[in-house]
């Protein structure tokens, strides 16, 4: 149900990557400045929680992983601007099991898109440009394929069928940007991301005796640190 809404946005979000691109062609380059950056960076996705599923005590926690992406800004004034991403990270999750002690990770990928508002610190011309942001978008969470056979094998003491799941974030940071060439520059970004912590599909209660849940609930935060390269389509003035 999920799938469609969350790929509809992702078409719309490289749309706002081609608007940007094809504004550099009109004579409002100069005054949008539009540029994308390559950025990378670490995701330190938390949202560990402890439960009791029978007469087991499991505990689930987020790895540490990497996020690179893509991130389209225009300005809207000497000190506004806006921009839209698409990052895509993984993060795996594991799952622990008290009493029998046993660790599984089962691989998981993160997507997001999200678009944002900034307001800098500087004026457009200035080589530092110090900035706050804040926006909104879409998380989605995928198990990847050798996740999915495992869990069917056993997932908190039960198979179970995980699937992907989107859930709508929001989001917000602090960065700086610099443009020390005439097209080129470099940016840095730390940004706090908040969503609903995901359950693959799973309910959060039990509906039958043998069918599998994840007794949770809450937000899961993921704290993206990243570094880029920035394009900008119109020369320095």
């Amino acid at each position: 149900m999920l799938r469609k809404p969350f790929a509809r946005n992702r078409y719309f979000g490289i749309l706002a990557l081609c608007l940007v691109m094809w504004l550099s062609a009109c004579g409002f380059a100069q005054d949008f400045n539009p540029r994308i950056t390559f950025l990378g960076g670490a995701s330190l996705l938390s949202g560990s929680r402890s439960f009791v599923i029978g007469p087991s005590l499991f505990g689930t926690q987020f790895k540490n992983g990497f996020k690179i992406g893509a991130r389209g800004t225009v300005n809207l004034g000497e000190h506004w601007g806006a921009e839209g991403t698409y990052s895509f990270g993984s993060n795996d999750l594991q799952v622990t099991d008290v009493a029998p002690a046993s660790v599984q990770t089962f691989g998981i990928h993160l997507h997001q898109l999200t678009g944002n508002a900034l307001y800098f610190f500087t004026a457009s011309d200035k080589l530092l440009r110090p900035f706050v942001t804040a926006g909104v978008g879409f998380s989605r969470y995928t198990p990847t394929s050798d996740a999915k056979l495992a869990a069917a094998q056993n997932f908190l003491g039960q198979p179970a069928v995980l699937t992907s799941t989107s859930a709508f974030n929001y989001n917000f940071g602090a960065g700086i940007e610099s443009r020390p060439w005439d097209h080129f520059g470099v940016r840095f970004d730390f940004r706090d991301h908040l969503t609903a912590i995901p359950r693959f599909g799973l309910a959060a209660i039990a509906i039958s005796p043998t069918a599998p849940f994840v007794p949770i609930s809450g937000r899961a935060q993921d704290f993206e640190l990243t570094s880029g390269l920035s394009y900008y389509f119109s020369g320095a003035k």
